[in-house]
């Protein structure tokens, strides 16, 4: 039995379908023919998409020893001004986020359902490996068995479902107890045991440690299944962000540890029933200005300050363009070998937000691979529209959330029909108290 500490509360201060959701609450599903009509449009209105839109560029991922043979546009030799400045400094600077975002989201989640126990994992991985280096929050569902358990997690008698989840931040900021509300919303709409973990972040600890922490994380929650009481089959992953950039790469490192120089321990990777990803960073090699000009309103996407932190952070030493494709960095640019092993996706992007064009070329990447992906975008809202400074959820993220817990459902082995208009409907009804 491991460890297990009992958190306190946080202080007050199917496949081939996509779904348009508008914050007055209408709901219209796109026909697979129109949905590629819009994206061809998109594509071809944008110099990033352009690049993207060779379907063989799009169908393989670039080698390092590749050469370079699009033209460049201008922005592409966009220069950080952060990573010529002192790492002190931007240290400095990321701490000071992460004190604001920490005030952010306790207040956000101050009536969110608190973890219920805290474990601590191994670093294995990489150059900062250490004992009990990486926490991880823990929301169990509750049975009757369980109502006086404060010092241990009580296994319950039936193996379920698990979500392993991965925050945002950038890599810099953020904790666990961000998503404590998608981590409700999982307990209650699918009674599944949520693991969020806190991998270390930049730029005390740059690319690649986030991944190798959340592949460590992965690695040592799915063997200890029986001990949690989880179904090793029923293991699902979410995240948002960056935490959706690392859910893609840890599960990539997982297929080809060796090619990096990981030596693991086991006969084949960990088994994965599918991933929930929010708003996810797929490609690294395309830069920010890229990404800035591809959307409709770059005016509401992610300030430049914040791109610059982010990025000078994570990225260090400073990696050129040409070495941004190791799909550690750009999962979006997995193999076609790997690939073809992915699980099902479940993908929730925002229309007003630098990285909707990446998404979309990932899920028509899946589509030509016949992958099961479901793609939704939410009309109207910028990048991490679903977290503070609203104390209150707004209405779509209880819908997208209970579209993206159904997706589970479905992969799990629901009841016909599944995927319809009544099973989101009781999923939402059981998550409209979290």
């Amino acid at each position: 039995m491991a460890n297990l500490e009992v958190p306190k509360r946080p202080a007050a201060p199917t496949s081939h379908s996509t779904s348009w959701f508008s914050s007055k609450g209408l709901r219209r599903t796109a026909s697979r023919s129109s949905l590629k009509r819009s994206t061809d449009a998109m594509k071809r209105s944008t110099s990033l998409l352009s690049i993207r839109n060779n379907k063989n560029n799009r169908s393989k991922a670039p080698s390092p020893n590749d050469t370079e043979t699009e033209t460049d546009n201008g922005d592409d030799d966009y220069i950080n001004p952060l990573e010529q400045g002192s790492r002190w400094l931007l240290s400095a600077r990321a701490y000071a986020l992460r004190q604001a975002a920490h005030l952010g989201f306790s207040l956000m989640n101050f009536s969110a359902l608190a973890p219920t126990a805290i474990i601590w994992l191994d670093s294995n991985l990489g150059k900062f490996r250490g004992k009990d280096k990486i926490k991880v929050e823990i929301w169990e569902p509750k049975s009757s068995d369980q109502e006086t358990a404060k010092n241990r997690l009580t296994l319950a008698k039936t193996n379920r479902p698990a979500i392993i989840n991965f925050h945002g931040g950038g890599f810099v900021v953020g904790q666990g107890t961000d998503d404590a509300y998608w981590a409700g919303a999982a307990m209650k709409g699918i009674e599944a045991v949520v693991f969020s973990v806190n991998y270390r972040l930049a730029p005390e600890f740059p690319f690649p440690t986030p991944v190798e922490d959340c592949a460590d994380a992965i690695i040592q929650i799915t063997s200890r299944a029986e001990e949690f009481g989880i179904d090793p089959d029923r293991v699902f992953i979410s995240g948002f962000s960056a935490g959706g950039s690392l859910s893609l790469a840890s599960w990539v490192l997982l297929q080809t540890p060796l090619r990096w120089g990981y030596e693991l321990a086991y006969a084949k990777p960990p088994k994965i029933a599918g991933f929930c990803l929010f708003y996810p960073l797929l490609d690294y090699t395309i830069s920010r200005p890229q990404k800035r000009t591809s959307c409709v309103k770059p005016d509401l996407t992610l300030p430049k300050n914040m791109t610059d932190l982010f990025d000078a952070s994570y990225l260090y030493p400073k990696l050129p363009k040409e070495d941004r494709d190791d799909p550690r960095l750009s999962p979006g640019l997995m193999s076609d070998e790997i690939l073809a092993d992915l699980p099902p996706l479940h993908l929730c992007i925002c229309e007003y937000d630098m990285l909707l064009a990446e998404g979309h070329t990932f899920a028509d990447r899946l589509r030509d691979a016949d992958k099961e992906i479901n793609v939704r975008v939410v009309e109207g809202a910028k990048h991490a529209w679903d977290k503070p400074p609203p104390m209150w959820p707004k209405k779509s993220v209880h819908i997208e959330y209970g579209h993206a817990l159904e997706s589970m459902r479905r992969w799990m082995g629901g009841a016909e029909g599944s995927g319809s208009d009544s099973n989101v409907d009781t999923i939402l009804k059981r998550i409209e108290t979290v």
